[in-house]
């Protein structure tokens, strides 16, 4: 009896050691395939970016009076617009920057603008920073504009065009 005993974990520990390796490569399958998966999800359309037309003309024309009333005197248009504009919002979200004007503008009375003006004043910054035009208004609620992210035309590059020399 202890001969059978011993020829049966003799017999076990055999097939483990034979199969050990098989789990070890189904695992490993399963975890690339598990690893894969994210990777490929990530391949699927571009989330939703300011480049997609989030505002319309006319509101950007509000904003643009608004931006001359209220943001003119402390800012000029080349702080709101090309590298500038890219250092501080290519990226994030463009509640972000609905959030700042929200909470932090005019720098001389912070915060009172109200909030459609502030959704207008977004809108004229991405028509200064040639995003396209939307069929629809940037809603005045930051909430909406989690979801869009602030990115940015790329410039053509160095002029081709001559220079006259001095």
């Amino acid at each position: 009896m202890a001969f059978r005993l011993s020829a049966r974990r003799w017999t076990l520990a055999a097939l483990v050691c034979i199969l050990a390796p098989v789990l070890r490569a189904g695992l490993e399958a399963q975890t690339k395939t598990a690893a894969a998966k994210p990777a490929a999800a990530s391949k699927g359309p571009a989330p939703p970016s300011t480049l997609n037309g989030v505002y319309t003309n006319e509101q950007a024309s509000r904003g643009k009076d608004v931006y001359a009333v209220s943001c003119k005197s402390c800012h000029t248009a080349s702080t709101h617009t090309g590298a500038t504009f890219a250092k501080f919002w290519k990226g994030k979200q463009l509640s972000d920057l609905f959030n700042f004007i929200a909470t932090r503008m005019p720098k001389n009375d912070p915060g009172t603008l109200a909030i459609e003006d502030v959704a207008d004043v977004t809108a004229y910054l991405l028509k200064m920073n040639a995003m396209p035009v939307g069929p629809g208004e940037l809603p005045p609620d930051a909430d909406s504009l989690k979801k869009f992210r602030i990115e940015l035309k790329r410039s053509a590059g160095p002029s081709t065009a001559k220079r006259a020399k001095p």
